[in-house]
């Protein structure tokens, strides 16, 4: 009797095996296929970011040049303020 039952089991046991085997492969898939859109999310994200900050320190770098033109003693003295201080900060 228990010969009977196991030979009907073996083929919804085999069908099981078989749907967790697929069901294995497809959730594999899922997570190239998450990790690939999750990349393809950052790297656009970290493009973006880059550009704005290169348009940033641009920006920036342009305004600073301005005023180092329009008030160059001040920017020198503004300059040996901050080395000065910076030394004494290092020197101990």
């Amino acid at each position: 009797m228990s010969d009977s039952r196991s030979q009907g089991d073996t083929p919804d046991l085999d069908q099981l095996k078989a749907d967790i085997a697929d069901l294995r492969s497809a959730l594999g898939k899922l997570v190239d296929d998450v990790r690939r859109g999750a990349t393809t999310g950052v790297s656009r994200e970290a493009d973006r970011l880059y550009s704005r900050l290169a348009d940033t320190s641009e920006r920036s770098a342009s305004a600073l040049a301005r005023e180092v033109e329009e008030r160059p003693l001040t920017a020198l003295l503004i300059a040996f303020g901050i080395g000065f201080i910076g030394g004494r900060l290092l020197s101990r």
